[in-house]
């Protein structure tokens, strides 16, 4: 008898594993394809790793006025696939090890649930007396109006097996994996529109932070229609609802993901969009949980893996489980990174709140680095913040001091006492948050 059966190696599933043999439980993991699961194989690893090559092609553009001479530089995309290829397959490889090094039993091959205490997978019946799925999602397929090839659509998965480039892409959807795509295929040079039915890019994100990446998407020439999607597509041509029609080689579909689950007997787990959740992450069906993606709750990684840990120790004593989706940090990568938590402006219109915005370019090192672009942005209720939306430089860490500051329920004031070390990017936090009471050093004084 295994204490906890897993369904599903990606973030929520090996984390989940992992923290419960370290807490002395036998575990049992299933997976039917990698290890690591969409993020590691399809998702955050493999784009990022193409993402960091994008951005040192576009770096070279501002060698010359750093006192650098390149040539005629050039990139090579089959090499830039190899590249991202070994990566995952490094980590792949490392993560297993990890996996097999705490002594958990990996199964290869699909999983069914017989029972609340019973997996079936690859002709074994393995007894758990908790199951946990951890299954992810996988991209939807669109179908269109109009008459085209199967291979012009692509969705996030296709995308990565391109051995070569499209010259000219329109994506629909401007939510991570769309910007971060319209960044890697701008920074080769590629021709890219976006489509996004909301009156914003990024709708996700503050108001702010949306107007700034649209500016940012003027300024490289990356065209955008907002408040509207595709009609229909004739062979290559695509017609939008607001009656503008283009040529394009391919259409990313950037939208939409919808549940993988594992087949059950006999068993009752309901279900809509998502596996419905208590807030232990526990199912309709007790002993049987489930966590990250297909609890639809936040369909990151990080929370994935955060649901993991808190779902393995209320199954191991108790504890009940703690999930504030005001403190899930949300970043978008490239440059400048996009990083974002907690409330937005919107999200405060009948709250009495504070709004601080200090600019990069207010400080020494982002002058020194040539990375002026962005801001960061805080709100605060009674001296606490409840939301903070960046845009520049080191994003994504920035977030995390935000993060911390947040979950341990500082003030502002007293967040202003922390030294910050200076030349550094973090400085601008501390200047935000001065911001919130009108004291930022380095801001422009305020005229009466």
């Amino acid at each position: 008898m295994f204490d906890i059966g897993i369904i599903g190696a990606g973030p929520a599933g090996y984390t989940a594993a992992i923290r419960a043999s370290q807490y002395g439980l036998k575990v049992v993991l299933f997976e039917k394809e990698f290890n690591g699961g969409t993020c590691l194989n399809k998702g955050c690893i493999p784009t990022k790793a193409i993402l960091h090559s994008a951005h040192l092609f576009e770096e070279i553009k501002q060698f010359p006025k750093n006192g650098i001479t390149v040539e005629n530089p050039s990139f090579d995309y089959s090499l830039i696939k190899q590249r991202e290829v070994k990566t995952v397959e490094k980590i792949r490889k490392s993560l297993t090890k990890l996996i097999t090094d705490y002594g958990i039993r990996i199964v290869e091959g699909e999983a069914e649930i017989k029972s609340p205490t019973a997996i079936l997978s690859n002709g074994e019946k393995f007894e758990c007396a908790n199951i946990i799925i951890a299954t992810g999602s996988k991209p939807n397929k669109f179908k269109f109006n109009g008459n085209y090839s199967d291979d012009f659509i692509l969705t996030s998965d296709d995308i990565l097996n391109l051995e070569t480039l499209p010259e000219d892409i329109t994506i629909l959807g401007s939510g991570a994996i769309g910007v971060e795509w319209a960044r890697i295929l701008t920074g080769f040079n590629k021709k890219v529109r976006v489509i996004e039915l909301a009156q914003n890019l990024i709708p996700l994100a503050d108001t702010e932070v949306s107007e700034r990446i649209e500016r940012i998407f003027k300024r490289n020439k990356i065209e955008f229609y907002l408040g509207t999607t595709i009609d229909k597509i004739e062979n290559t041509t695509v017609t939008l609802t607001n009656g503008v029609s283009f040529e394009t080689e391919k259409v990313l579909v950037a939208i939409g993901r919808s549940i993988s689950l594992p087949k059950t007997e006999n068993l009752t787990i309901e279900t809509e969009k998502f596996v419905k959740v208590d807030s232990n992450f526990e199912t309709s069906q007790k002993g049987i949980f489930a966590i990250g993606d297909v609890n639809g709750v936040s369909m990151l990684a990080h929370s994935a893996s955060n649901q993991a840990v808190q779902v393995v120790e209320y199954i191991k004593d108790g504890t009940p489980c703690s999930f504030n989706k005001d403190l899930v940090p949300s970043v978008i990568y490239g440059s400048p990174e996009i990083a974002w938590t907690g409330k937005r402006e919107k999200d405060l219109e009948n709250i009495k709140y504070k709004k601080s915005v200090f600019l990069m370019a207010g400080l020494g090192k982002a002058q020194a680095d040539d990375n002026i672009e962005g801001f960061i942005k805080l709100l605060s209720v009674d001296e606490k913040i409840v939301g903070a939306h960046i845009v520049g430089g080191e994003a994504s860490a920035l977030l995390q001091e935000i993060l911390i500051l947040m979950n341990l329920g500082a003030t502002t004031k007293d967040a202003t006492k922390i030294i910050y070390a200076h030349p550094t990017y973090s400085e601008g936090v501390l200047e935000a948050l001065e911001g919130l009471e009108g004291l930022s050093i380095n801001s422009p004084k305020v005229k009466e």
